[in-house]
């Protein structure tokens, strides 16, 4: 069991502090760092997680620069959605034992928090996902090594990388990249066109809070997958009006993509024969993934919904929604219109190589990209290639490493995966440095 103190450090081992002493906060004197993790979301954590659990580095050798606290970032989306179970099974979790957070959960009595599913491994709640990781985060203290600020720029030196903030500049000899999608969303062009302060959001807006709807009001979302189901079925109260926009019938899928790729055997071969960076790679990354589906377990809580009168079904796609004295009117392309309080997209994530890093890398530095604007990377170690043919020293991990890691990059076993790699080479890595300077002498 992974957050059991017999097994990983305590907080006052790792750290050189006295347990339970209050955390100091990192000043520019001491932002140098061994290796920094850009990005303190899923990928991020585990990367850090896996790096310490390992010995690969020691605690004041590593920074992960977010200006949320660990995980913050993913609770709040799953707040926004309603997530209430995650669809991924047990075993895929921020720590390195696959069996932590089963074992995690019994020592606290929580083995009803494993749902079970109809395929594979039992499912965690959302909440029991949280907990085990909040306790792998307090024991390894990654807080105390949080850079309370938003990464900017990243510069690639043949020695090093540095990492610029709103008000700082980290100097480390490794950079990994785990920042997921960004703000990077896909809105539908009417969308577009509805000013941002109207009563038209996306659920991946950062200042959307599904609690403060009202309780009354007249709710559209938008959308036929996991997402706007979820969101939909959340949304429902008592003299609450659900319309949900859903213009394609629904596809149910377990997964988001075939359980082929979890294993990275043939599928993975099949990848990994096309040129990095390629359109043959994304294309086969795009088709592979499932997108736009709901597992079986959201299907049949909004058919309940739905059956119930709870939400209303429109079949039609919105044509044009025009603000109208704080509300919104939609008409869509079967003629059928609604006035709305509120109107919500669910309508999913825009390119992964769109987000504000990857475009000042692009533009600013001699990292190659391939197609859509891709990161180049090195199949064995997720290190960003240049366009001299040497490997950077920053690798990519999440939705940005998917022409590596497949249709699973961004999901919690594709932070597992790119672990995998980057600690590896990170350890071969680190351990030449570290001999330098004894043959030196």
């Amino acid at each position: 069991m992974e957050p059991d103190s017999r097994t990983v450090p305590s907080r006052g081992q790792r750290s050189g502090r006295r347990s339970g002493g209050k955390p100091t906060k990192r000043t520019d004197a001491d932002a140098d760092a061994t290796v920094t993790i850009v990005g303190g979301g899923v990928h991020g954590v585990h990367l850090a997680v896996r790096l310490l659990g390992a010995d690969v580095i020691e605690l004041d050798e590593l920074r992960i620069v977010d200006p949320s606290a660990p995980l913050e970032s993913f609770r709040r989306k799953c707040h926004q959605c309603g997530m209430v179970e995650l669809r991924s099974p047990f075993v895929h979790h921020v720590g390195t034992d696959p069996f932590s957070l089963r074992d995690f959960a019994r020592a606290h009595g929580r083995e009803d928090e494993l749902v079970p599913s109809t395929v594979g491994a039992e499912r965690p709640t959302a909440s029991l996902f949280f907990d085990h990781a909040e306790a792998l985060c307090d024991r390894y203290d990654l807080e105390s090594i949080r850079v309370d600020d938003r990464a900017t720029a990243i510069v690639d030196r043949r020695n090093g990388v540095e990492t610029r903030t709103d008000s700082r500049r980290i100097r480390s000899r490794w950079c990994l990249l785990a920042v997921g999608y960004g703000h990077a969303v896909t809105r539908p062009a009417w969308a577009e066109r509805v000013a941002s302060t109207g009563p038209v959001t996306h659920v991946w807006d950062p200042a959307f809070d599904p609690e403060a709807v009202g309780e009354t009001s007249s709710v559209g979302v938008v959308g036929g997958g996991i997402t706007a189901g979820q969101l939909a079925t959340t949304l429902v109260r008592p003299g609450r009006d659900v319309v949900l926009f859903a213009r394609s019938p629904f596809r149910v899928e377990t997964l988001e993509a075939s359980t082929d790729w979890m294993h990275f055997s043939g599928a993975m071969e099949e990848l990994h024969a096309h040129p990095p960076g390629s359109s043959a790679r994304e294309e086969l990354v795009s088709d592979a993934r499932y997108d736009g589906t709901m597992p079986p377990y959201v299907f049949r809580r909004l058919q309940r919904a739905l059956e119930r009168g709870e939400v209303e079904l429109e079949r039609s796609e919105i044509e044009v929604a025009t603000e109208a004295g704080g509300t919104v009117v939609v008409t869509c392309r079967d003629g059928s219109a609604f006035c709305l309080d509120e109107l919500i997209c669910a309508t999913g994530f825009g390119s992964p190589y769109d987000g504000e890093l990857f475009r000042h890398l692009r533009g600013e530095s001699a990292l190659r990209t391939g197609y859509r604007g891709a990161p180049v990377l090195d199949d064995d170690t997720l290190r960003w290639m240049r366009q001299d043919g040497t490997l950077s020293r920053i690798a990519v991990s999440g939705a940005a490493a998917r022409q590596v890691l497949g249709p699973f990059a961004h999901n919690v076993i594709g932070a597992r995966r790119a672990g995998e790699l980057i600690a590896g080479f990170l350890e071969s890595e680190l351990a030449v440095g570290r001999r330098e300077p004894e043959l030196a002498n």
